[in-house]
């Protein structure tokens, strides 16, 4: 199924370099914190109707290799978690994420359809030095969905042709599926890259919540929050780059009759 994996680095705009200039250190807005541990996971809470089955459909299970496990971010309150120093070793005070959180977004790239997840973690090391590591991450896999069933609608037509997701801070790699399963993905550190391992008690998804559910509390400690080293990478500042950058890694390599019929993958009342 896989068959070939491309690295492009995103190229961001001034409104996402705002939300990453150096600061010395994180400023989370005047928003409450707790410790990354002490954060509940908000209850799954996907969008209505046709588009939250559609999030349900493609949530990837995700297989954690190395470094820390998923936490959830905020909780109910709005408050955020304060992560973790980049110390120890890279699954040091964060390996007991449970079942996480996933924070789900979608939108349009170029005419392209897509499906973004998004998972937080505390601290993320990529070697032994102090200055090899840093205080909180976010990772993000994108699924572009197209159809089976040009002519069709149905859930039953939908499937993924393609998966971008981050190896680093705004860089995406990129894989051509053509399926129409939940996908398998992989973390270790700071890289998501595709699972080709057997089934696993550790291959699994995390609690979906989608942007448009959020409480507004919420929604605005997450827009507010500058972190020094990584942003949340779905809030309406920062996703559309996003996405633009995830699209760039694909699609970039894909010519349009390659990616199926991207267009109109949901009735004209789902919004994206």
């Amino acid at each position: 199924m896989l068959m070939s994996i491309f690295i492009c680095v995103g190229f961001l705009s001034h409104a996402i370099l705002t939300s990453v200039l150096p600061r010395g250190g994180d400023d989370y807005g005047g928003h409450p914190t707790i410790n990354h541990d002490a954060v509940i996971a908000l209850p799954q809470m996907t969008s209505s109707g046709f588009a939250g089955h559609l999030e349900s459909q493609f949530n990837p299970l995700l297989f954690v290799s190395g470094g820390c496990d998923p936490y959830p971010a905020i909780n109910a309150g709005g408050n955020l978690g304060t992560g973790l120093r980049p110390t120890g070793g890279g699954r040091s005070g964060c390996d007991a994420g449970g079942k996480g959180q996933v924070y789900i977004r979608r939108g349009i790239s170029n005419g392209n359809r897509g499906i973004m997840y998004s998972y937080y973690v505390p601290k993320v090391r990529w070697g032994k030095k102090d200055e090899e590591g840093h205080r909180h991450y976010w990772a993000s896999v994108v699924v572009w969905i197209g159809k089976s069933n040009c002519d069709g609608a149905a859930m039953k037509d939908l499937r993924a042709v393609g998966i971008s997701f981050t190896t680093d801070h705004e860089v995406w790699g990129s894989v051509r599926v053509d399926q129409a399963s939940t996908p398998r993905m992989q973390i270790h550190d700071n890289a998501i890259s595709p699972f080709i391992g057997g089934d696993n008690d550790r291959l699994f998804q995390r609690i979906p919540v989608s942007w448009d559910s959020l409480d507004k509390v919420v929604q605005r400690a997450l827009s507010d929050v500058k972190y020094e080293k990584t942003q949340v990478p779905f809030t309406n500042v920062a996703f559309q780059a996003s996405l633009d950058s995830a699209y760039r890694a694909f699609f970039s390599d894909v010519s349009p009759g390659d990616s199926g019929c991207t267009e109109g993958v949901a009735p004209s009342d789902v919004t994206y």
